[in-house]
């Protein structure tokens, strides 16, 4: 099995997992939080899309993301900012329909998997931002299928946590 593959593999896997989490949540589910300092899952949800859009269209692709090209912000009325909220910034964030949010995470899904199935292996070793940083396309990748992930199991504990085991 090649880079590649294993990349597209565990984005596919982190999907699955996000699906099943996010399958049957109602609105007030996903904009709950355990303490006013902590996530929800439409947060973190909102979040990770934002960051697989930035490394992959900004970072390795140089353009625009399509948060910004597409009009995800207006359709889901939040800011630009992804990173770094204070706690009074998390309790004014507005959380945006699941429906429309879930649109927005598959958008970018969708972009990155084409993306990935359109390279080489080789094109995995070079440095998108090499006046940047030394990550290689491959690392970014890496990273973004970690971050990915890491969500995808918070996503899925805030589940647990509202609706126990859910059988």
């Amino acid at each position: 099995m090649e880079a590649k593959e294993l990349l597209l593999m565990s984005l596919e896997h982190s999907q699955g997992y996000l699906a099943k989490a996010l399958d049957g949540l109602t609105q007030k589910e996903i904009a709950w939080k355990p303490k006013n300092e902590c996530n929800s899952i439409a947060f973190i949800l909102w979040h990770v899309a934002r960051v697989e859009d930035y490394f992959v269209n900004r970072v390795i692709l140089h353009g625009k993301e399509m948060y910004e090209t597409d009009g995800w912000q207006e359709k889901l009325g939040t800011p630009v900012k992804a990173y770094q909220y204070t706690t009074e910034e998390l309790q004014a964030w507005p959380v945006p329909k699941l429906g429309v949010l879930d649109e927005y995470a598959k958008s970018v899904r969708t972009k990155t998997m084409s993306f990935i199935n359109s390279i080489s292996n080789d094109k995995l070793s070079e440095m998108p931002r090499p006046d940047r940083s030394n990550d290689s396309i491959g690392t970014v990748l890496c990273s973004l299928s970690t971050e990915v992930a890491l969500h995808v199991g918070q996503i899925a504990y805030l589940r647990g946590v509202q609706r126990g085991l859910d059988t």
